[in-house]
C-alpha cells in the first residue's frame, strides 16, 4: 500500500540497512543465516547540524552528501537499501479484522476505514499492515498491525538517498527495526529466551527507545525524551575537541580514557538510571504485570563511553549489560577498519534493517 513497499516482507538479495538519525548516517550490510550472519560492509558518517531535526530530513542535499561519503568509506557496491521512519508522523495501531478476509479484501477494507484510525487525510499518508495473530478470545477475528506515516516524511528520505545513487527498497519503522535487532541479543543469550523479560534501551542523541521482550517476544515499546547529546557536547567542550568524530576517535584509541571522563559519565549515568527506572515502573504498572524485568540491556551511541555500564549498575537494582547485536559475527576487513567491532552496540536500528533482506 504505497511506499511502505514490502514493509513486512523479506527479500532474497542483501541490501543496506541505513539508519538516518539526528546526528549520523550509519549503514550496515549483512548476509548469511541465523547463527552464521556476516558483516559485509559498514560505515558511519556525521551529519551536518540541523540536516535532520525532529525526525524530519530538513536538508536533503546534506543527507545525500553524507550518504555518498558513507558508501565510499564502506566500500560496498550494493545500492539497494532499507530505511526507517520515526517520530510523531508515524502511527501504529492494532485493529481487529474478520479472520476470513484475504489480503486483498483486508487492504481494501483498511483503505475504507483508515480515516477512523489515522488523524491525517488519507491521501497524505502511506499505509501498510500485517496480520499478527488470531484473537485468543475470538477465533473469527485476526489482530492486525496497521502502520501509517506522512508521505512527505518518507519521500524526503527516499529522495535524499536517490541523490546519492541509492534505491530504497523497503521502508520500516525504527521501533520495529529495534525489535528485529533485539532478537539477535536473545539468540546470543539463550537464557533470555525463556520465561524472562528483557528491557532493551537504545540510547540515541536526543531520545531513548525502550523495547521489552518477554519469552523472546516483543510486548512493549516507549520513547523517552532523553539522550546522550548533552554528554557528548560537554566532553567536547571540556577536552577542547573539534567535534563528535574526534571525541569518538579519542575514546576508541584510549587517548581519552575512562578516568578522564568518569565524573561526566557518572552524572549522566545517574540521570539515565532514573529515566530507566521510571520507564520500567510505568511499564509494569501500565501492563498490570506481576513479573519483574530480569535484565536491562543498553545499546546506542552512549554505550560507547567507558565506565557507563558500571556507573548505571550502581543505581539500578536489576542486572545491566551492554548489548552487541553483531556479537560473534565474522566481519570483512574493511568493516573492521571502519571500527564496526567497537561501534556495534550503536547499530541496533541499522542491524534490524539489514536483517529484513536475509530473514
Amino acid at each position: 500500500m504505497g511506499l511502505f513497499e514490502q514493509f513486512f516482507k523479506s527479500r532474497t538479495r542483501p541490501f543496506l540497512g541505513v539508519d538516518i538519525s539526528s546526528t549520523r548516517i550509519k549503514l550496515l550490510e549483512l548476509d548469511g543465516k541465523p547463527g552464521a550472519y556476516r558483516v559485509l560492509s559498514y560505515a558511519s558518517e556525521a551529519l551536518p547540524a540541523e540536516a535532520v531535526a525532529d525526525d524530519q530530513v530538513m536538508n536533503p542535499e546534506a543527507v545525500a552528501a553524507t550518504m555518498s561519503r558513507a558508501l565510499e568509506r564502506a566500500g560496498t557496491r550494493t545500492r539497494d537499501a532499507a530505511i526507517a521512519v520515526s517520530g510523531p508522523t508515524v502511527i501504529s495501531k492494532i485493529i481487529d479484522m474478520p479472520a476470513d478476509l484475504s489480503d486483498e479484501d483486508m487492504e481494501q477494507q483498511i483503505g475504507f476505514d483508515a480515516e477512523q484510525y489515522i488523524p491525517h487525510a488519507i491521501e497524505e499518508v502511506n499505509l501498510d499492515f500485517q496480520v499478527l495473530e488470531r484473537d485468543p478470545n475470538n477465533p473469527d477475528v485476526n489482530r492486525v498491525l496497521l502502520v501509517a506515516c506522512r508521505r512527505e516524511n518518507i519521500e524526503t528520505r527516499i529522495g535524499a538517498l536517490e541523490m546519492a545513487g541509492v534505491t530504497v527498497r523497503t521502508v520500516d519503522v525504527e521501533e520495529y527495526a529495534l525489535q528485529n535487532a533485539s532478537t539477535l541479543l536473545i539468540e546470543q543469550t539463550p537464557a533470555l529466551a525463556g520465561d524472562v523479560s528483557v528491557a532493551v534501551f537504545d540510547i540515541g542523541a536526543h531520545q531513548t527507545r525502550l523495547s521489552v521482550q518477554h519469552s523472546g517476544r516483543h510486548v512493549y515499546s516507549r520513547e523517552l525524551s532523553f539522550g546522550g547529546h548533552a554528554l557528548a557536547s560537554r566532553l567536547i567542550d571540556r577536552h577542547d575537541l573539534k567535534d563528535a568524530d574526534q571525541l569518538r576517535a579519542r575514546l576508541r584509541t584510549g587517548e581519552l580514557d575512562g578516568a578522564a571522563i568518569a565524573g561526566d559519565v557518572t552524572d549522566f549515568a545517574e540521570r539515565l538510571a532514573g529515566q530507566i527506572d521510571r520507564a520500567l515502573q510505568f511499564y509494569i504498572s501500565a501492563a498490570s504485570r506481576d513479573e519483574e524485568v530480569n535484565q536491562v540491556v543498553l545499546v546506542g551511541g552512549a554505550t560507547l563511553y567507558p565506565g557507563l555500564e558500571a556507573a548505571i549498575s550502581r543505581h539500578l537494582s536489576r542486572p545491566v549489560s551492554i548489548g552487541n547485536p553483531l556479537a560473534g559475527m565474522l566481519a570483512s576487513s574493511r568493516a573492521r577498519r571502519n571500527h564496526v567491532d567497537q561501534e556495534a552496540p550503536a547499530l541496533m536500528v541499522a542491524a534490524g534493517l539489514a536483517l529484513r533482506s536475509i530473514r
